[in-house]
């Protein structure tokens, strides 16, 4: 079974797309296959004809370029993070997902820029794996942590993004790194 990592944040734009990138370049200098999901809240932002294909009212458009296929079907239901993990091929590695931070699969890293947003977290959604945080609030994070209950939470400081190498050792089998 491939490794699930989750990246989440409770507010907007604090760095997750980035560090996925981070991590997909790490996974793949390693020899890796992997794949991403992103849990796209206002739709997917799909540019060129395939966009214009789907506002036309396609229901599947097909893109093709080289080595590279996208697929984007429009259901008829509802989608979550099991059906978009039922459609990426079996042999897999590593799934990164960005988002779904309800979804109890897979390990939880959450990126945050101060400590409210933790404590909103841990009220909401419970306790993740681990927390990407500004080394000025590394301390107040762990010290929060301690106090929950939950002081074996990996903290990482976020002041560049080396520390994906160091996230993907937390959660990623050795044999498969």
């Amino acid at each position: 079974m491939s490794t699930i990592i989750k990246v989440v944040s409770v507010v907007r734009k604090r760095g997750k797309t980035t560090l996925l990138e981070c991590m997909v370049r790490e996974l793949k200098m390693r020899g890796l296959r992997v794949a991403t999901v992103k849990h796209a809240h206002a739709g997917i932002g799909i540019l060129g004809d395939s966009g214009r294909f789907l506002r036309s009212g396609a229901d599947v458009t097909v893109a093709v370029s080289g080595k590279m296929l996208m697929k984007c079907e429009v259901m008829r239901r509802e989608l979550g993070l099991e059906d978009a993990l039922s459609a990426l091929p079996d042999d897999v590695d590593v799934i990164l997902v960005e988002g779904f931070k309800e979804h109890p699969l897979g390990e939880t890293v959450l990126i945050i820029n101060d400590v409210g947003e933790l404590q909103e977290y841990l009220n909401r959604w419970g306790v993740p794996a681990c927390v990407v945080c500004p080394p000025s609030i590394r301390g107040s994070v762990k010290e929060l942590l301690i106090n929950k209950g939950f002081p074996e939470t990996s903290v990482i400081a976020k002041d560049d993004l080396s520390e994906c190498a160091d996230i993907l050792t937390l959660f990623v089998p050795q044999e498969v790194l």
